[in-house]
């Protein structure tokens, strides 16, 4: 089940492909894609923490008191914290500064818009931060591709390497996928 979640979340549901959450961002880590084992780690560690909590303060107390409409605010706050104590934490032991905010929230909020569950929600979360850090050696191919074939002067900045990257989209969406949602389809 946790196999077949994680293929649906990086072929049919990319949250980075699908949804755009820090397509910039991978474009930019592609150029120089060094530490991403260890920029991973940490925002696993921030993103499954602050989603966790997230979801729990939202299904137990804002839900009961009819604020759930406050829930990407309360993500916001909890994962501020969260972030500058694991920030701090990585600066102390590795110097080195990896701070990621947009992707961060982003895979937060939808986590916990498209879970029921406390387990859908940590699971999706880890997914969507996954796929975000899979698909940038993709974008690291694409990128070395694009400068082996000499482009035009013209196409030197990223518009070749995004058109790219709208090509593999049109090709993952006009593909068969539909064996992955098999309780769509009965």
């Amino acid at each position: 089940m946790i196999l077949y979640n994680f293929f649906y979340y990086l072929i049919c549901a990319s949250a980075v492909l699908f949804y755009g959450i820090g397509i910039n961002r991978a474009v930019l880590l592609s150029r120089k894609p060094k530490h991403l084992v260890a920029d991973c780690i940490k925002m696993l560690i921030t993103v499954e923490s602050s989603a966790t909590l997230s979801y729990l303060i939202l299904s137990k107390a804002l839900v009961k008191a009819d604020l759930a409409e406050l829930a990407p605010f309360v993500a916001v706050m909890i994962f501020s914290v969260i972030s500058v104590f694991v920030e701090a934490t990585v600066r102390i032991i590795t110097r080195k500064s990896m701070a990621e905010y947009t992707v961060s929230i982003l895979c937060i909020i939808l986590s916990l818009m498209e879970s029921f569950t406390l387990a859908e929600c940590v699971l999706n979360a880890c997914f969507y931060v996954l796929t975000f850090y899979l698909l940038i050696p993709v974008f690291v191919a694409v990128r070395k591709r694009i400068e082996l074939s000499y482009p035009a002067k013209d196409f030197k900045n990223l518009s070749l390497l995004f058109i790219s990257i709208a090509v593999i989209v049109l090709a993952l969406l006009t593909y068969n996928v539909s064996w992955l949602t098999p309780g769509v389809l009965q």
